[in-house]
């Protein structure tokens, strides 16, 4: 671990580019959710990565920390350094402080603006890590650039996957994109059915019951986020394929 990502994880603090101690807000990842990364970014071994939302760069230093065992690596930050945002400029000074200047590009301007750029310029990349905006639309729009940009094979992680916005995200990918769920963070418990769901699962092994229930069903009940290997709050998806759906295909999710 570099010395300037020990210092925030010891201390909970951080210095701005005058340097200045300042307290490391919770927007951050945890220390779990960054060896997390780390030992998907290690499994990958990737040549380009890309991150969508820096703050106080702490998930920044814990991947450039793993980048910096291959040679030639690069790794995109979309990051808009809003003045009036208390970590402003000190994710960048803290990757600057700690070495890694020379592997980030950072790119100063909303997700949604400097996506379709990369993605027209036919960046390619192994590896996304999205914790920008957290709505449901912006954070698909998020998903559907990095997904045109990621190379099969290729890992993307939701952090936060536990907010209803960006777990109704996951499902939609687990269910109508071709990804498989990695290894959770969190384990996955097999805890004991309900009678409820014990029920539900006796209906759809029969037929005409079946349709009806998943016409007038919520996806949710039919197939739960336990069903589909969600967990935690932090998701990661292989992309196990490029998109071959028909123009017209929907699974309810």
């Amino acid at each position: 671990m570099n010395s300037v990502l020990e210092e925030i994880v010891t201390t909970g603090l951080t210095r701005t580019p005058g340097g200045e101690k300042v307290e490391v807000k919770p927007e951050s990842i945890s220390p779990k959710e960054g060896r997390y990364l780390q030992q998907i970014i290690a499994d990958l071994n990737p040549a380009a990565t890309l991150e969508i939302g820096m703050a106080y760069g702490v998930s920044s230093l814990y991947i450039c920390d793993a980048l910096k065992i291959r040679d030639n690596t690069r790794h995109i930050i979309i990051d808009p350094q809003d003045s009036k945002m208390p970590w402003f400029r000190i994710g960048l000074n803290n990757l600057k402080e700690a070495g890694y200047e020379d592997i980030i590009e950072h790119r100063d301007m909303k997700s949604h603006t400097a996506l379709p750029q990369l993605a027209a310029n036919g960046q390619r990349i192994d590896f996304a890590f999205i914790d920008g905006w957290h709505t449901f639309d912006y954070a698909f729009v998020d998903f559907f650039y990095i997904d045109k940009m990621l190379r099969t094979g290729g890992v993307v992680v939701f952090d936060d996957a536990d907010w209803p916005s960006i777990r109704k995200l996951c499902r939609y990918i687990a269910t109508n994109q071709s990804y498989s769920v990695v290894e959770p963070m969190y384990p996955i418990h097999n805890d004991k059915k309900s009678i409820k769901r014990s029920l539900v699962n006796k209906l759809l092994t029969m037929p005409a019951t079946a349709e009806k229930m998943r016409y007038y069903f919520n996806p949710e009940v039919l197939e739960t986020d336990f069903d589909l290997g969600l967990n935690g709050s932090c998701i990661a998806f292989k992309k196990e394929s490029e998109d071959t759906r028909r123009w017209d295909f929907h699974k309810s999710f």
